[in-house]
């Protein structure tokens, strides 16, 4: 079945890096020392490169469940992170 494994690697790649693109852009501006525009720009930059290395990262990792569980975890961790920061910081 490597058709079917090819195509979670897509979907993780896709997807999970999306969310932890996504989650990038939500937990970084509140901690960047810059106004909050400039922070939220930068930190949407950075999402874009996080996203392009965790889908290189699916392709070259060979365990599945690795690859899962490294982009799903810290995607929700930072999420939340972010998440109380906003609450938290004016």
């Amino acid at each position: 079945m490597p058709q079917v494994r090819i195509a979670l690697r897509v979907a993780l790649a896709v997807f999970g890096g999306y969310a932890l693109a996504c989650a990038v852009a939500i937990a970084l501006p509140p901690l960047l020392p810059l106004p909050r525009a400039q922070a939220v720009l930068a930190a949407t930059l950075l999402g874009f490169v996080v996203h392009v290395v965790a889908a290189l990262w699916c392709f070259a990792q060979p365990d599945l469940r690795r690859v899962a569980v490294g982009l799903l975890l810290p995607a929700t961790l930072l999420a939340g992170v972010g998440l109380l920061l906003a609450k938290v910081l004016p």
